[in-house]
């Protein structure tokens, strides 16, 4: 596949005026160069979860976004690659990738080794220490960049990509086996929802 034209500038949805009374405008940012371990994706889609609006308002027991220079919330995008780092072999232009509530793990830890990154103390949150997915154009590490197989809508991968992952780690660390009763309180939300339809 050619090498798509990549803009040297896009749009993102930057938070202003952190805390409380934040809003969200539209603003061209600078699109971001992979560094040699990353991929670059072109975002299509991003999901809208309530944690970004706490790390927007800044009232959750975690250092503020400004704190990491993060100006874009967001942690549920889906894209395509557009631009790999020299060392990533096993994406190319064109594969579909999506970007999780974690943005990387230390890989190297206990939790990581026994798949429970959720737990690792070396975490980076997107959104909140790297750039979030309410930009056009974001980076990934390549190994931690999440593959979207054909026939999944980018608008549905998104969300995926944090709603459905908490549930299914919820489901696999209950140990429920198959025949067993799950209640969901709030399942009408979209957590809920795709707890409900992972359990079935």
């Amino acid at each position: 596949m050619s090498q798509p034209e990549i803009p040297k500038q896009c749009k993102a949805g930057v938070v202003v005026n952190e805390g409380p009374d934040f809003h969200v405008e539209v603003q061209m940012v600078d699109v971001p160069e992979p560094k040699d371990d990353e991929v670059l994706l072109k975002l299509n889609a991003t999901g809208l979860c309530m944690s970004d609006v706490h790390f927007m308002m800044n009232d959750w027991a975690v250092p503020p976004m400004s704190t990491f220079n993060t100006k874009c919330a967001g942690h549920e995008g889906a894209g395509v690659v557009v631009k790999v780092g020299k060392n990533v072999t096993d994406w190319a232009v064109g594969d579909r990738g999506g970007v999780k509530p974690l943005w990387d793990v230390c890989h190297n830890c206990e939790e990581c080794w026994n798949g429970r990154e959720n737990y690792c103390q070396k975490a980076v949150y997107t959104g909140l220490v790297a750039t979030g997915t309410y930009q056009q154009y974001i980076t990934s590490p390549a190994k931690y960049t999440s593959r979207i197989p054909d026939g999944v809508p980018d608008e549905v991968a998104g969300p995926i990509m944090c709603s459905a992952s908490t549930m299914h780690r919820a489901l696999i660390d209950s140990g429920l086996k198959p025949g067993q009763w799950v209640v969901f309180p709030g399942g009408g939300g979209g957590v809920g929802i795709q707890g409900v339809q992972l359990a079935k």
